[in-house]
């Protein structure tokens, strides 16, 4: 089933301990789908099964949004903002300690929102 359809919803377990919390979640397509959350935590979803992957932070992460498979940002405390390019999450310089809430991308531009009125624009 594609997005928007069928009627309910199934639990489905990570097989991983995640810290007690997931917090956001984005995918491409049903089996390409990424979760990030508490101490850095960070996970892709194959279509079959969830592994975990390695992050560049402990910190936690509460958004997670990307404009494909090779472009996603993840979001979080003190102002953390991680980089999945394909094959490995990389640290940015968010000039901000602010917590971040929520990213998005668009294929044009990429923003975070956070605490005391952050918003972030990315530059190139």
């Amino acid at each position: 089933m594609g997005v928007g359809h069928g009627s309910g919803w199934n639990l489905v377990f990570t097989g991983t301990s995640a810290g007690g919390l997931l917090s956001g979640v984005w995918g491409t397509a049903e089996n390409d789908v990424y979760a990030v959350g508490a101490d850095g935590f960070t996970l892709h979803y194959n279509g079959s099964a969830w592994s975990r992957m390695t992050s560049e932070t402990t910190e936690n992460l509460y958004s997670v949004w990307g404009n494909g498979s090779n472009d996603i940002y993840a979001v979080g405390v003190s102002g953390t903002v991680l980089h999945y390019d394909g094959s490995s999450w990389n640290s940015m310089n968010s000039g901000t300690s602010a917590i971040l809430w929520q990213v998005l991308a668009t294929p044009f531009d990429v923003f975070a929102v956070g605490s005391g009125g952050a918003i972030l624009r990315k530059t190139s």
